[in-house]
Protein backbone atom coordinates (compact mmCIF):
# COMPACT_ATOMS: atom_id res chain seq x y z
CA UNK A 1 0.00 0.00 0.00
CA UNK A 2 2.31 2.17 0.91
CA UNK A 3 4.81 1.34 -2.10
CA UNK A 4 1.61 2.60 -4.54
CA UNK A 5 1.28 5.79 -2.52
CA UNK A 6 4.53 6.74 -2.94
CA UNK A 7 4.77 5.88 -6.80
CA UNK A 8 1.48 7.68 -7.05
CA UNK A 9 2.63 11.06 -5.31
CA UNK A 10 6.29 10.46 -7.79
CA UNK A 11 4.06 9.63 -11.43
CA UNK A 12 1.82 12.69 -10.11
CA UNK A 13 4.72 15.10 -9.49
CA UNK A 14 6.29 14.05 -12.85
CA UNK A 15 3.02 14.76 -14.52
CA UNK A 16 2.61 17.79 -12.66
CA UNK A 17 6.24 19.05 -13.56
CA UNK A 18 6.11 18.02 -17.50
CA UNK A 19 2.41 19.98 -17.14
CA UNK A 20 4.38 23.29 -15.95
CA UNK A 21 7.56 22.86 -18.35
CA UNK A 22 5.05 22.31 -21.42
CA UNK A 23 3.93 25.47 -20.54
CA UNK A 24 7.23 27.20 -20.61
CA UNK A 25 8.00 26.03 -24.08
CA UNK A 26 9.71 28.64 -26.10
CA UNK A 27 7.47 31.16 -27.93
CA UNK A 28 7.86 30.83 -31.47
CA UNK A 29 6.97 33.39 -33.76
CA UNK A 30 3.04 34.50 -33.43
CA UNK A 31 3.31 32.70 -30.38
CA UNK A 32 0.83 34.24 -27.29
CA UNK A 33 2.11 35.50 -24.11
CA UNK A 34 -0.75 37.14 -22.19
CA UNK A 35 -2.52 39.22 -24.64
CA UNK A 36 0.21 39.74 -26.57
CA UNK A 37 1.64 37.96 -29.45
CA UNK A 38 5.13 38.23 -30.15
CA UNK A 39 5.98 38.48 -33.76
CA UNK A 40 9.06 38.32 -36.22
CA UNK A 41 10.06 42.16 -37.36
CA UNK A 42 12.58 44.67 -37.54
CA UNK A 43 13.01 48.10 -36.07
CA UNK A 44 11.30 49.22 -38.90
CA UNK A 45 8.56 47.59 -38.41
CA UNK A 46 7.44 49.11 -35.00
CA UNK A 47 5.59 51.86 -34.33
CA UNK A 48 8.13 52.09 -31.17
CA UNK A 49 11.87 50.81 -30.02
CA UNK A 50 12.03 50.15 -27.14
CA UNK A 51 15.79 51.00 -26.42
CA UNK A 52 15.44 54.22 -28.21
CA UNK A 53 12.84 55.51 -25.74
CA UNK A 54 14.78 53.54 -22.81
CA UNK A 55 18.45 53.85 -24.01
CA UNK A 56 20.98 51.51 -22.25
CA UNK A 57 24.55 50.50 -23.25
CA UNK A 58 26.50 48.00 -21.45
CA UNK A 59 30.49 47.87 -22.04
CA UNK A 60 31.48 44.61 -19.33
CA UNK A 61 29.32 41.90 -18.03
CA UNK A 62 27.02 42.55 -15.46
CA UNK A 63 23.70 42.31 -14.00
CA UNK A 64 21.58 45.59 -15.33
CA UNK A 65 18.11 46.62 -14.39
CA UNK A 66 16.36 50.06 -15.45
CA UNK A 67 13.06 50.99 -15.42
CA UNK A 68 11.06 52.79 -18.09
CA UNK A 69 7.78 54.06 -19.36
CA UNK A 70 6.33 54.24 -22.72
CA UNK A 71 2.98 54.58 -24.77
CA UNK A 72 0.47 52.02 -26.46
CA UNK A 73 1.65 51.11 -29.88
CA UNK A 74 0.68 48.21 -31.61
CA UNK A 75 4.12 47.17 -32.45
CA UNK A 76 6.89 47.56 -30.05
CA UNK A 77 10.18 46.32 -31.06
CA UNK A 78 12.28 45.03 -28.24
CA UNK A 79 15.49 43.45 -29.73
CA UNK A 80 18.47 44.54 -28.60
CA UNK A 81 21.71 44.42 -30.54
CA UNK A 82 25.86 44.11 -30.55
CA UNK A 83 27.53 46.53 -32.72
CA UNK A 84 31.10 46.13 -33.32
CA UNK A 85 33.70 48.64 -35.56
CA UNK A 86 34.12 46.62 -38.58
CA UNK A 87 32.10 44.21 -39.41
CA UNK A 88 34.69 41.26 -39.18
CA UNK A 89 34.51 42.36 -35.54
CA UNK A 90 30.87 41.80 -35.69
CA UNK A 91 31.02 37.99 -37.02
CA UNK A 92 33.86 37.29 -34.41
CA UNK A 93 32.10 38.23 -31.45
CA UNK A 94 28.56 37.36 -32.40
CA UNK A 95 29.50 33.62 -33.10
CA UNK A 96 30.95 33.81 -29.70
CA UNK A 97 27.59 34.90 -28.33
CA UNK A 98 24.75 32.84 -26.40
CA UNK A 99 21.62 34.88 -26.31
CA UNK A 100 18.25 34.04 -24.52
CA UNK A 101 14.95 36.31 -23.87
CA UNK A 102 12.73 36.21 -21.45
CA UNK A 103 9.52 38.51 -21.88
CA UNK A 104 7.32 38.64 -18.73
CA UNK A 105 8.92 35.28 -17.46
CA UNK A 106 8.20 33.30 -20.78
CA UNK A 107 11.69 32.25 -22.64
CA UNK A 108 11.43 33.13 -26.20
CA UNK A 109 13.05 30.86 -28.88
CA UNK A 110 15.31 33.83 -30.40
CA UNK A 111 17.23 31.89 -33.43
CA UNK A 112 13.07 31.46 -34.77
CA UNK A 113 12.87 34.91 -35.00
CA UNK A 114 16.08 36.02 -36.58
CA UNK A 115 18.51 39.05 -36.84
CA UNK A 116 18.91 41.93 -39.34
CA UNK A 117 22.04 43.74 -39.68
CA UNK A 118 22.52 47.54 -40.06
CA UNK A 119 24.94 50.04 -39.99
CA UNK A 120 24.50 53.44 -37.96
CA UNK A 121 27.32 56.10 -36.91
CA UNK A 122 28.49 55.76 -33.04
CA UNK A 123 30.61 59.12 -31.94
CA UNK A 124 31.34 60.04 -35.78
CA UNK A 125 32.72 56.43 -36.69
CA UNK A 126 30.56 53.90 -38.47
CA UNK A 127 29.55 50.74 -36.56
CA UNK A 128 28.28 47.49 -37.76
CA UNK A 129 24.60 46.47 -35.98
CA UNK A 130 23.17 43.34 -35.51
CA UNK A 131 19.98 42.61 -33.49
CA UNK A 132 17.62 40.27 -32.78
CA UNK A 133 13.92 40.96 -35.05
CA UNK A 134 11.46 40.14 -32.05
CA UNK A 135 8.36 42.74 -31.63
CA UNK A 136 5.29 43.25 -29.48
CA UNK A 137 2.27 43.10 -30.80
CA UNK A 138 -0.63 44.51 -29.13
CA UNK A 139 1.44 44.73 -25.90
CA UNK A 140 -1.57 45.50 -23.68
CA UNK A 141 -0.88 48.25 -20.52
CA UNK A 142 0.66 47.74 -17.38
CA UNK A 143 3.75 46.63 -16.06
CA UNK A 144 5.83 44.09 -18.57
CA UNK A 145 9.88 42.45 -17.69
CA UNK A 146 12.10 42.16 -21.13
CA UNK A 147 15.02 39.82 -19.90
CA UNK A 148 18.38 39.20 -21.99
CA UNK A 149 20.86 37.14 -20.66
CA UNK A 150 24.13 37.09 -23.52
CA UNK A 151 26.97 34.91 -22.64
CA UNK A 152 30.48 34.97 -24.38
CA UNK A 153 34.02 34.74 -22.98
CA UNK A 154 34.28 37.86 -20.81
CA UNK A 155 30.73 36.93 -18.94
CA UNK A 156 27.63 36.95 -18.86
CA UNK A 157 25.55 40.55 -19.50
CA UNK A 158 21.80 40.38 -17.74
CA UNK A 159 19.99 42.72 -18.88
CA UNK A 160 15.97 43.41 -17.42
CA UNK A 161 14.49 46.64 -18.39
CA UNK A 162 11.01 47.07 -16.37
CA UNK A 163 8.37 48.57 -18.86
CA UNK A 164 5.41 50.51 -18.03
CA UNK A 165 3.13 50.75 -21.09
CA UNK A 166 0.28 53.68 -20.62
CA UNK A 167 -3.24 53.56 -21.88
Amino acid sequence: MRLTIVCGLVVGGVLAGAALAAGQRPVEPGGKIGAMTVVRGATYDADLVMLAACPATFTKPGKYHWSCSLPRVPRLYIGVSHFAHTQKELEISWKRERWSLWVDGRPVDLPHFGTSDSRHPIQGKLAFFRGWKVTLSGAPSGRHTVHYLMKDPSGAYDMTTAVTIGR
